[in-house]
């Protein structure tokens, strides 16, 4: 199955490839044809069947991507120091579903299961960046820009642009726009179909962690972010990645 997951292949090849005997080669082959894991081609050819799709995305599915991503924001945690959080997008609001808390006795409060504002956490725009169009319209239709500190954005337009300088540099950032003297910046995770699955975050009190100072773990989050893709099955090779940006 792995071989044929490279490209379609005739039973001679698949017989020299796997170096076994012409007829060994064909008994596998017809066992996994008549359970759809192999499809026989009008040009005498063999490619996977629609069996092999079906399982792959199962076992996707059933991925917990808190259990998958849990070692990557501990790793991010120790080296950053900071309070390293994971949200993802449920209909029109982002939970946070995952936390792991800063070595430091001063920290942001948060907690699992809260709500993360739509317009001003790097979580939620980390995720919204992500969005097809009308997928993005649908979910701020109605939102309520409300003012959370002087750094909030109050509107569609204001929320559209920072939205754009974040799909551009790959990473969004909260600049005191959720909590005064707190900052974050977050990368999206990317499911299998190249979709945002979840959100990985960095968060810091500005009064320890000058802005520059927090920019120079965004090369960590995008690499903690990257490789939780990779275990939801997004492969970095089909994916263009935007350079870094301050």
């Amino acid at each position: 199955m792995e071989l044929l997951g490279d490209r379609a292949r005739t039973i001679s090849e698949i017989a020299d490839e796997l170096d076994v005997h012409h007829s060994t080669a064909l008994r596998l082959l017809h066992t996994l044809r008549r359970q759809g894991f192999v499809h026989l081609q009008e040009d005498g050819r063999y490619r996977l069947g629609s069996a092999t799709f079906r399982l792959a995305n199962q076992a996707l599915e059933r991925l917990d991507v808190r259990d998958l991503a849990r070692p990557n924001m501990e790793q991010l945690s120790q080296v950053s120091g900071e309070t390293v959080h994971l949200g993802l997008l449920e209909g029109k609001r982002v939970v946070y579903i995952e936390k792991v808390e800063a070595r430091h006795p001063v920290r942001m409060y948060s907690r699992i299961g809260a709500i993360a504002p739509l317009h001003c956490t790097g979580l939620a725009k980390a995720l919204l960046m992500c969005l097809e169009p009308k997928q993005l319209a649908n979910v701020l239709e109605g939102h309520d820009f409300r003012p959370l500190t002087d750094r909030t954005h109050r509107s569609v337009e204001d929320l559209m642009a920072d939205l754009d300088r974040s799909a551009a540099r790959g990473f969004a950032r909260d600049d005191e726009e959720h909590e005064a003297g707190i900052h974050c910046i977050a990368a999206p995770v990317l499911n299998a179909d190249g979709k945002p699955a979840a959100a990985i975050s960095i968060s810091a009190p500005i009064s320890r962690v000058p802005r520059a100072s927090l920019l120079e773990q965004v090369q960590p989050l995008r690499d903690a972010a990257r490789d939780v893709s990779r275990k939801l099955g997004w492969e970095a090779a089909a994916a263009t990645v935007a350079p870094l940006k301050g």
